[in-house]
């Protein structure tokens, strides 16, 4: 059985041809994008490293519809003013936490005879 190598050749050749015109690098340029997005244990690595300052300003801040990266976009003004929001309701969830605390640790019990 003879196999007609310049068949192949010239099919390969066309189908190649053909991807290369529809491609125009969209395949390499979704693999790079794919490769810049984190992957669940990297993020789960970066939550890690954070304080717990850290993690409840990030939930306050997106609770506010901000990240760090677009506090960092505003002018010093709104930063500043955006962190005394972030201060002013971490102080008071800290106030929240140290209420519920004392109030339970503190439960009495009143045994009428």
């Amino acid at each position: 059985m003879k196999i007609d190598t310049k068949a192949l050749g010239d099919a390969s050749a066309a189908a190649l041809g053909q991807r290369k015109k529809t491609d125009s690098g969209a395949d390499f340029k979704a693999a790079l994008e794919a490769a810049k997005q984190p992957t669940a244990a990297q993020e789960l690595d970066s939550y890690m490293k954070k304080s717990p300052a850290e993690r409840m300003m990030e939930m306050i801040l997106k609770s506010l519809g901000e990240t760090p990266q677009s506090l960092a976009a505003k002018s010093p003004q709104e930063q500043a003013a955006i962190m005394a929001k972030v201060n002013q309701i971490m102080k008071q969830k800290m106030e929240e936490a140290t209420a519920q605390q004392s109030g339970s640790g503190s439960t009495s019990v009143n045994i009428s005879v």
